[in-house]
């Protein structure tokens, strides 16, 4: 009984095999800059919230595989969107909450511990779909030079990723784009990721890339 418990054991391990170098991988500060300060009060979801929830969602797949030596793929591996830089604030607040900052805002510190470890396993869980409360990576890029469209060009996604431009570098998009569809070529599409720009860009810079536009969203809350 004990000789067949460390032989399935061993099994698993090494079908895991291929996933265990995931957990080494950490987030790429040359090709991204993490969100800052807790949103100051949020009030709760708005409509463009929940719009914004829906598309980083579209395409994205379910991060879950049949085999733990498989990796997933996402259906649309880029997806860009436009928002009016008068939503900033709300725009932070949304992906404070999808990065699961939120989360640790409300547990004591072995508890936001706990919670990294968590998150830190995941990918050994190859047969779980992702939940809808899974924490992405975050980006909020102020600033784009060459040196970060050349990390960018490079990187490759540890998770699902939302990135950020805010207004002073919306005017990068197109060249952001060229990087992160370099990146897709180059290293696959096991996660999703979506750009969203603070400022104008014009549709056909951001066509191949899923477009969305919700400049005209209204900041309306439910109830």
């Amino acid at each position: 009984m004990l000789t067949a418990g460390l032989a399935a054991a061993a099994a698993l391990l090494v079908a895991v095999a291929p996933r265990l170098p995931r957990l080494r991988e950490r987030y790429d500060t040359a090709a991204l800059q993490p969100i800052t300060g807790q949103p100051a009060n949020d009030e709760g979801p708005a409509t463009l919230d929940m719009a914004l929830q829906d598309w980083v969602m579209e395409g994205a797949g379910s991060g879950a595989t049949l085999f733990p030596w498989r990796f997933p793929a996402a259906p649309c591996p880029l997806a860009c969107a436009v928002v009016s830089p008068t939503q900033r604030r709300r725009v932070h607040a949304f992906g404070y909450r999808l990065a699961g900052y939120h989360q640790l805002d409300t547990r004591s510190r072995l508890g936001g511990i706990a919670y990294r470890i968590g998150v830190q396993l995941r990918p050994l869980l190859w047969f779980l779909p992702r939940r809808n409360d899974e924490p992405w990576d975050d980006a909020w890029l102020t600033d784009v030079d060459d040196a970060r469209l050349a990390a960018l060009a490079c990187w490759r996604p540890r998770r699902p990723t939302l990135i950020v431009l805010d207004a002073a570098a919306a005017g990068f998009a197109p060249r952001v784009i060229d990087a992160l569809n370099a990146g897709i070529r180059r290293n696959g599409n096991r996660q999703p990721v979506r750009l969203l720009i603070l400022g104008d860009i014009d549709h056909q810079d951001a066509v191949s890339a899923g477009y969305r536009d919700f400049r005209d969203q209204p900041d309306q809350r439910n109830g």
